[in-house]
C-alpha cells in the first residue's frame, strides 16, 4: 500500500491541510513548525522511508513559502530563519530515519520471534512423532509453510546423493532440482540463489559428518540461520529414527536368537532321551543276535544313523551358542594329519565301510582353528561324502597350501557320487555355492558352513572331473615363526 497512488495524494493532503490551517488561524511559524513535524512523523509511520522523505521536503518548502517573510516567495529575509527552516529540515528527515529504523527492527523482531515459534514448533513436531519418516516429511513440510516458503519439501539419500528418496514436497518441483540437491549433497554446502518463486534454498542434512538428505525452501523470506536451525532439527529427527529402526531391529535379531538357542535346547531335550534309548536298546539287539549277520548289519546302521542324528544335534547348539556369543572360537595351530586323525575316531564305521585315502602336502600349513569345530567340519564333510557316494568307492581327504591366499591353508573332500544338483553349476562351470535350497545344500554341509564361518574360513563346491563333488575348507593359516617375522 505504500506506492499507491492513494497513500501519496494523502501524505500531500495531509502538509496542504497544516499548511491551510496554518495560515487559516494565524499560527505562528513555530507552532506551525511543530505541526509540520509531527504530520511528518506521522506519513514516515504510515507510508515508509521514500514518502517520508518527501514529505520532509515538501514541508519544509511550504514552511519558507507561506511563514517566513517575505510570505509566498522561497527567499528568508532574516539569517536567523534560514537557522530555523534547516534545523526543521534536518529534524523532520532525522524523524523519519527513526521512526523507519525502529519500524525495520520491529519488523525483524517479529520475524525472528515468529521463527523461533515455528522452530520451537518443529522439534515438537519432530521429536513426538510416531516412528515413522512420513511423520518427519510432514512436520519438514508444515514448518516450511510457516517460513515462509511457498515450495519445497525434505529429500532423503539412500546411500548416494544421487539416489533421493522424496519423503514430502509443496508446489512444482522442476528437473534442475534434483541435481542441485545432489550437488548439496556432495558439497554439504548450503546453496541459495533466485528462482522464479523468489528466494531459494537448499540445505544439506548432516549429522555426524554424514549428509543424510537436503531440505528444500523455495521462495522463502525466512532468514538464513532460521532455514540452518530447521534443517538441523530435521537432520537429528532423521538421526533419530534411523537408531530407533536399528536398534528395532538389533532387538529382534536378539530376541530371535534367544528364541532359537530356548527352541534347540528344547529340541536338543526332548531328543535326546529316545535317542540314548534307541542307543540302549540297538546294543541290547546287537548282543543277542549272535552270529545273524543280516540283522548285525541292521543293527550297524541304525547305530550308524542314530550317531549321525546326534551330532546333528550337538552341531546345532553349538552353532547356536556361538551366534548367541555364548561360546568363542579357541584357535590355536592344528595339523591337518591330526584332524584327519581325529576324524577316523569319529566316522569309525565309515572308515571301515569304503577306503578312504589321506594325503598332507609337505609344505601345507598348520590350520589355525579351534580343533573341536574343525573337527566338525571334517565329520560332516566326511559323511555327506560317504552318504552319496556308491558303495567302495575311494573318498579322499588332502591338505594343502591355499593357492592364491599365503594366510590360509584348503582341505577338499574328494567323492565320486552324483555331483552337483542342477542349477548349481552354469554353462560356463561356475560353482553357486551360496544356493537357497537347503534340500540341495543338506544340513551337514550347512552346520559345516557356519562352523567354518566362525573360525574364519569358508567352503565352497566343485565339480570333480570324472564325476563326483570337491567339497573346499579354506582355514587361516598358522604361520610358522620365521613367516611372521618375514
Amino acid at each position: 500500500m505504500r506506492n499507491r497512488p492513494l497513500t501519496w495524494l494523502a501524505a500531500l493532503g495531509s502538509i496542504a491541510l497544516v499548511t491551510a490551517a496554518g495560515n487559516a488561524i494565524r499560527l505562528n511559524p513555530s507552532t506551525v513548525g511543530f505541526a509540520y513535524l509531527i504530520v511528518v512523523l506521522l506519513i514516515s509511520v504510515w507510508g515508509g522511508l521514500l514518502i517520508g522523505t518527501v514529505a520532509s521536503i515538501v514541508a519544509t518548502l511550504c514552511y519558507n513559502f507561506f511563514f517566513f517573510p517575505p510570505l509566498y516567495t522561497f527567499t528568508i529575509e532574516n539569517p536567523a530563519n534560514w537557522f530555523a527552516l534547516v534545523a526543521f529540515l534536518v529534524a523532520s528527515v532525522t524523524v523519519n530515519r527513526l521512526v523507519i529504523a525502529a519500524r525495520v527492527q520491529a519488523e525483524k523482531a517479529e520475524q525472528r520471534r515468529m521463527e523461533l515459534e515455528t522452530l520451537y514448533g518443529l522439534s515438537i513436531d519432530l521429536f513426538t512423532a510416531t516412528n515413522r519418516v512420513g511423520a518427519l516429511g510432514e512436520a519438514a513440510g508444515r514448518a516450511l509453510q510457516l517460513l515462509g516458503a511457498r515450495a519445497g519439501g525434505l529429500v532423503l539419500f539412500d546411500g548416494s546423493p544421487f539416489r533421493q528418496n522424496v519423503i514430502s514436497w509443496s508446489g512444482e518441483k522442476p528437473d534442475e532440482i534434483e541435481d542441485l540437491i545432489a550437488g548439496v549433497g556432495r558439497h554439504k554446502e548450503p546453496l541459495e540463489f533466485p528462482s522464479p518463486l523468489g528466494r531459494d534454498v537448499y540445505l544439506p542434512l548432516i549429522v555426524g559428518g554424514k549428509t543424510t538428505g537436503a531440505l528444500v525452501a523455495r521462495g522463502t523470506e525466512a532468514s538464513q540461520q532460521a532455514l540452518v536451525s530447521a534443517s538441523r532439527l530435521v537432520a537429528l529427527a532423521v538421526e533419530r529414527e534411523r537408531f530407533l529402526e536399528e536398534n528395532a531391529h538389533v532387538q529382534a535379531l536378539r530376541e530371535s536368537e534367544s528364541l532359537k538357542t530356548s527352541l534347540l535346547r528344547a529340541i536338543s531335550h526332548d531328543l535326546t532321551t529316545p535317542i540314548t534309548a534307541v542307543s540302549i536298546r540297538t546294543e541290547s539287539i546287537r548282543r543277542r543276535a549272535g552270529t545273524d549277520s543280516e540283522l548285525l548289519e541292521d543293527v550297524a546302521a541304525i547305530a550308524e544313523e542314530t550317531a549321525r542324528l546326534r551330532r546333528r544335534i550337538d552341531n546345532l547348539l553349538a552353532m547356536a551358542r556361538l551366534e548367541a556369543g555364548k561360546a568363542k572360537p579357541h584357535r590355536e595351530p592344528t595339523p591337518p594329519a591330526d584332524l584327519f586323525r581325529a576324524t577316523r575316531e569319529n566316522l569309525p564305521i565309515v572308515f571301515s565301510a569304503r577306503p578312504i585315502t589321506v594325503h598332507v602336502e609337505p609344505d601345507c600349513p598348520d590350520a589355525n582353528v579351534d580343533p573341536s569345530l574343525a573337527l566338525e567340519i571334517l565329520v560332516n564333510l566326511v559323511e555327506n561324502a560317504h552318504r552319496v557316494s556308491p558303495p567302495h568307492a575311494t573318498i579322499e581327504l588332502v591338505a594343502r597350501r591355499h593357492p592364491f591366499d599365503s594366510d590360509k591353508m584348503r582341505i577338499e573332500i574328494l567323492d565320486r557320487g552324483p555331483g552337483l544338483p542342477a542349477g548349481v553349476v552354469d554353462a560356463d562351470g561356475n560353482v553357486a555355492t551360496e544356493t537357497t535350497d537347503l534340500a540341495q545344500r543338506g544340513l551337514g554341509l550347512e552346520i559345516a558352513r557356519g562352523l567354518a564361518a566362525a573360525n574364519g574360513g569358508s567352503i565352497g563346491l566343485a565339480p570333480r572331473p570324472g564325476g563326483g563333488t570337491i567339497a573346499r575348507v579354506d582355514l587361516p593359516a598358522a604361520l610358522l615363526p620365521a613367516e611372521e617375522r618375514a
